[in-house]
């Protein structure tokens, strides 16, 4: 399987989900190592799945092409979208080797509407999001909070936060008499995937710059503030629900205060479409394997 970053855990609970609707656990390879041994992978796996999070970052470029070019298994794409970020003059890989993967899959799915239209996929293709919410809900207990304690996360973005951002969302929740904490979303030696997560659940909402902030909150049913500095969060706010999203950060504590981002959108209804895909997957893969 092919992904992106362990580090990110926005990058590996895809991959962890995906292991969870297929029932195994598959050898990994982070496409931010290109080329890939393509002559190993050919020798020693029947199939191809690339799946979670934004690898159609333009930084990935390399990656696509190589695949395009030098992958002669099956491949399927699972649960993938394009990032735009407002600060890239080149925006996502380039479109005619995206379509040409596309083309070759046997499956394809994505995460949100903004990538089917970017790179002018099948009007039909799967549309789901990301199989983070289906490794959430195997592994932790999830339902709204109901007895809130006034702790409030910030989920937020290193590369994408502007560096005077931060303290402004701190000031917000901290003046609208929230106890505030923070995560880069980011494992370390010090703070663990699973550490990291359960931070989500005990927050009363979720401020974030990073749509894996966003994704996470929905996966655990906390409302959250999204801050948008790239359309993809954008997409997944007005697809999915579960929160707003904002332009600026000075609107923040108006929001708070409004209390009008609390409505958690049909988080069941969107975890039945992500196993949906996954047992469809699932079936295609076992099939070929059988």
């Amino acid at each position: 399987m092919l992904f992106r970053s362990n580090r990110n855990i926005g990058n590996y609970t895809p991959v962890l989900g995906i292991h969870r609707m297929l029932g195994k656990e598959l050898d990994v390879w982070s496409i931010r190592r290109t080329p890939v041994d393509w002559d190993y992978v050919h020798r020693n796996y029947q199939e191809v799945i690339v799946g979670g999070a934004g690898l159609l970052h333009r930084v990935f470029e390399p990656f696509w092409v190589d695949l395009e070019k030098n992958c002669r298994l099956p491949i399927t794409v699972w649960g993938i979208g394009v990032c735009l970020p407002e600060s890239d003059p080149i925006k996502g890989v380039s479109q005619g080797v995206v379509r040409s993967v596309f083309d070759r899959a046997k499956l394809a799915n994505v995460r949100d509407e903004l990538t089917r239209d970017f790179y002018k996929l099948d009007s039909n293709i799967s549309i789901t999001a990301c199989p983070t919410l289906e490794y959430v809900a195997s592994e932790f207990a999830v339902s709204p909070k109901e007895n809130l304690t006034g702790d409030v996360l910030h989920s937020w973005h290193t590369k994408l936060e502007p560096g005077e951002d931060g303290p402004l969302i701190k000031k917000a929740i901290k003046k609208a008499g929230y106890r505030y904490s923070v995560t880069e979303n980011i494992e370390t030696p010090k703070e663990s995937l699973p550490e990291i997560l359960e931070m989500y659940p005990e927050s009363d909402f979720v401020v974030t710059t990073r749509l894996h902030g966003a994704i996470i909150a929905y996966a655990f049913q906390r409302p959250y503030i999204a801050i948008s500095y790239d359309p993809k969060i954008v997409a997944f706010q007005e697809l999915y629900g579960g929160g707003v999203c904002l332009k600026n950060v000075r609107d923040l504590g108006r929001t708070i205060e409004s209390g009008d981002f609390r409505e958690l959108g049909d988080y069941s209804l969107e975890l039945k479409r992500v196993r949906e895909f996954g047992r469809k997957a699932k079936a295609a893969l076992d099939k070929s394997l059988s």
